[in-house]
């Protein structure tokens, strides 16, 4: 009976497998090396994501990546939002930009779909929803279920209907999940991928303004916030901005417009952006500005909050509307609340303001309006004239001469600027800056304005001093 021998010892097979290379050396053969066989390319399915998979402006895995002259890649939306902002230079090596043009890093997204075939299935829309209900506050867990909704909504992905399903099951509930986290997220591109996913169901939203459910103030105050995000975010789509400004002006407009007002700076948000997109026809916007609470409710709202977004309403209102608009302005007392903005407001706010004070500086009940603040309007405006851009710079020169010079020009006004300290000094940084041939010429009848008046008050000097310069400007 013949017994099985033991297997020999790895170090017994490692001498036997070299005798019999020697031994063909010997016979003057090539020993046969054993090939292993090719793995196949296939990724494990791991927790960890390879870092060359993730943007590295974002962190987080690209969903389209591209890549830049210098060689580096990067999501394209990230990217993008990079160069939008004025940004010349790689993110990551700091080196400049030859050219803007960014190329599809069609390898890199063929690997992240391999990696992201071998992970685990993602939950159904109902599923990530209920992880967001449930993550009380935590980031990650919050995240992870925004970015699983977000993934469903891609173009390519075409589940943006089962999405908007499942959210529109339990407005109440997820509507505010979802806004708490566009509010406080982790990143950037989450905060938008939250928007986005409200984006899908601000149709719905809308019968919350206009609907049966409008007495209810948390509901209203609700939709007022999701729908004012989604149409300030930039990372909607202008289809689906255009898609719910059609839906918010298909109802009552006059309850639409007090709703929105009676929900503060947030409402306005929403307001503005009916008034300046194209989809509303003129009719629908003419109906919105000659509203009689507009023009009272905006300055109340820019006196309580200093809101910028009235700033931007009331200055949409009277291009739609034109000259009753600026009366009806007027009338409600914008002009202190606009000195205010232009001395404290953003630089943004204060040209806006600024153009808004050119506007009605137009009108005789303008020009009276700003002369009875004389003292507030000339000490706002000269005082921010030289810290705005140029828009704003000549938008101050024109409220100054409008009020001052033309028709005559207002008294209080003349003295107002004649007693504003460096009056002088700043239209001379103006008229030697890069102003308009126009600009020039008003600064020019604004310094003999306040020549004169110096002289009636014996305030005028033969010259203009500084400490750099010594300027003879008459």
């Amino acid at each position: 009976m013949l017994r099985a021998l033991p297997p020999l010892s790895p170090t017994t097979q490692q001498s036997a497998l070299a005798n019999r290379q020697m031994d063909a050396l010997v016979a003057g053969q090539q020993p046969r090396r054993r090939i292993p066989p090719l793995e196949p390319l296939v990724m494990a399915a791991s927790p960890t994501t390879p870092a060359a998979f993730r943007c590295p402006i974002s962190l987080e895995v690209m969903r389209s990546p591209v890549s830049l002259p210098t060689g580096a890649t990067y999501d394209r939306a990230s990217i993008q939002r990079w160069l939008d902002s004025g940004h010349r230079t790689c993110p990551a090596t700091r080196l400049p930009l030859a050219s803007t043009d960014l190329v599809p890093n069609l390898l890199l997204r063929r690997l992240i779909h391999l990696h992201a075939a071998t992970l685990p299935p993602s939950p159904s829309p109902e599923e990530a929803l209920s992880q967001l209900a449930a993550s009380h506050g935590e980031p990650a867990a919050a995240e992870k279920a925004v970015r699983s909704l977000a993934a469903k909504i891609a173009p390519e992905k075409g589940k943006q209907a089962s999405v908007a399903s499942a959210v529109a099951a339990d407005l109440d509930s997820t509507v505010p999940a979802l806004l708490s986290f566009a509010k406080g997220g982790a990143g950037t591109d989450a905060r938008v991928d939250a928007v986005r996913i409200l984006a899908t169901v601000a149709p719905e939203i809308v019968s919350y303004l206009t609907g049966d459910g409008t007495e209810k103030r948390g509901r209203v105050r609700m939709a007022v916030e999701a729908l004012a995000a989604v149409l300030s975010a930039g990372g909607v789509s202008e289809h689906a901005k255009k898609s719910l400004i059609t839906a918010l002006v298909a109802g009552d407009l006059g309850r639409l417009v007090t709703t929105l007002l009676a929900a503060g700076p947030t409402g306005v948000v929403v307001l503005e952006a009916i008034l300046t997109s194209p989809v509303p026809d003129a009719d629908a916007k003419t109906a919105i500005a000659d509203r009689s609470e507009l023009f009272p409710d905006l300055v109340r709202i820019l006196k309580e909050a200093a809101s910028p977004a009235a700033i931007l309403c009331m200055a949409a209102a009277v291009q739609v509307r034109g000259r009753p608009a600026r009366s009806s302005m007027v009338r409600a007392g914008a002009i202190p609340a606009l000195a205010l903005a232009v001395a404290a407001a953003p630089t943004a706010a204060a040209e806006s303001a600024l153009l808004l004070l050119v506007e009605a500086a137009r009108c005789s009940d303008g020009k009276a309006a700003i002369a009875a603040d004389a003292a507030e309007v000339a000490a706002a405006v000269m005082g921010r004239m030289i810290r705005v851009g140029q828009m704003g710079r000549e938008a101050a020169v024109a409220v100054l001469w409008l009020s001052c010079c033309a028709g005559g020009g207002e008294r209080r006004m003349r003295e107002a600027l004649a007693a504003a300290p460096e009056a002088v000094g700043k239209l001379l940084v103006v008229m030697q800056g890069d102003c308009s041939p126009a600009t020039s010429r008003m600064a020019g009848e604004l310094l003999r304005a306040v020549r004169m008046e110096q002289e009636r008050n014996g305030m005028v000097a033969s010259s203009y001093d500084s400490r750099t310069i010594h300027v003879m400007p008459y």
